[in-house]
């Protein structure tokens, strides 16, 4: 039919999107991954998150607005290589006998990512792999995987320029930046009984300062370094108190959290009293966790993106980052208070002059509101589908990976 207008429309297809993740509870790739399925569903697409789940285990940590759908996972060895092994043999099995249809099959980890590379010739459809940061592994087998699931791919996305450039330098790859976001409304006023009750709940009625830090005890998140800081600082303001927010990753450094136990062993029975571990909170508690913080602690050493600084930005509580990337990619003085995280001097000082100041440094806390504001999960999404559409079509990519898991079943 000739258009009297002279135009013509054009109709986008909505996608069908699969994303994949090894946990049902919340770290920051599953955080990343819920996050964008529930926003690629309010912009029409169908989406369906899948995620190993163990018999027993907690439920998914959260509701979801698109679909969900649990793996069932056997219990595991805790020799990591072993772990990984079978989590990747469950899942290329579910998909094998399940067989699942989407326009794009996205992966979060290199777990998931390897099970999908090995079955792409079954799938007919592309894999995406999104790399929140690189690993340093000592297994030689899980640095392969990881580096099978990033060179196999047939799309790399990074959530930073920092981890962009570290894939092209250590892998070869070319990626694509694609930033994170946050809901900052979520952030900014929680309801007051949660507060309440998370307070309650940790025992922080009669402490004071409030530090939190995010993620867990972690090499890469400095939190020995943290720890010497705080402890410096606690002879200083004696009622000081830490909460570390985090649950144990399947690819933590057990020589570490030795590590940290020995340094805090070391301090007196007050000072140990005034780090809480608070392992995994819930959507609702996390949110209320940001109200009772005087101050939120991000001295990474090496970070993907670095939600937690945003998060904190959102909610209008002061921050202290590391003075380096991804941070400085979105972060100056005019939002937060940036430092050297090799250096423990430099971090108590830091923190004891952001305590002084608390939350009546008006000027920097409203830069920080508006800086977050800047990254939106719908505008994370429409960049995820901008890429999406030049991906090769249907049953045009290459074949499957040679299979890692055969690697790990000689094992032993």
């Amino acid at each position: 039919m000739n258009d009297p207008f002279g135009t013509s429309r054009v109709i986008v297809r909505p996608l069908s999107i699969g994303l994949f993740t090894h946990s049902t509870q919340p770290r920051g790739s599953l955080l990343h991954c819920t996050a964008l399925a529930d926003a690629l569903h309010a912009q029409g697409h169908g989406v369906a998150v899948y995620a190993l789940h163990e018999a027993g285990a907690e439920p998914f940590f959260r509701d979801l607005r698109a679909r969900l759908v649990l793996i069932p996972a056997s219990a595991a060895p805790a020799q990591i290589d072993r772990l990984v092994g079978q989590r990747i043999g469950e899942l290329e099995a579910f998909l094998a006998h399940h067989p699942q249809t989407h326009d794009v099959f996205h992966a979060q980890d290199c777990l998931t990512a390897s099970a999908l590379v090995h079955s792409r010739a079954k799938l007919g459809a592309a894999v995406v792999r999104t790399v929140h940061h690189v690993e340093r592994f000592d297994s030689p087998y899980l640095e392969h995987c990881q580096a099978q699931s990033i060179r196999s791919a047939d799309m790399v996305l990074s959530v930073s320029e920092a981890t962009r450039e570290e894939v092209l330098s250590r892998y070869g790859v070319r990626s694509e930046r694609v930033e994170s976001g946050i809901e900052s409304a979520r952030f900014a006023m929680p309801p007051a009984r949660d507060v309440v009750a998370l307070g309650a709940r940790l025992g922080l009625s009669s402490a004071g300062p409030v530090l939190f830090s995010y993620g867990g005890i972690e090499q890469r998140k400095n939190t020995v370094g943290v720890l010497h800081a705080f402890l410096a600082l606690r002879k200083r303001l004696p009622r000081a108190c830490w909460v570390i927010v985090g649950g144990s990753s399947p690819f933590e450094q057990p020589s570490y959290r030795e590590q940290f136990q020995r340094v805090l062993a070391e301090a007196s029975e007050a000072d140990r009293q005034s780090v809480l571990l608070a392992g995994t909170l819930s959507e609702t508690e996390l949110l209320a966790s940001y109200q009772l913080a005087d101050a939120v602690i991000c001295a990474a050493h090496k970070e993907g993106f670095g939600t937690s600084a945003l998060e904190a930005l959102a909610a209008g509580v002061p921050l202290i980052a590391s003075r380096k990337a991804p941070f400085t990619e979105y972060l100056d003085d005019r939002c937060a208070t940036l430092v050297d995280p090799d250096s423990h001097d430099e971090l108590c000082a830091a923190l004891w002059g952001v305590l002084l100041r608390g939350r009546n440094d008006y000027a920097r806390l409203s830069s920080g509101i508006e800086r977050a504001k800047r990254f939106t999960w719908s505008r994370a999404a429409s960049e995820h589908v901008r890429l999406y559409r030049q991906l090769p079509a249907r049953g045009s990519q290459r074949s499957s990976a040679p299979p890692v898991t055969k690697r790990v079943r000689a094992i032993g």
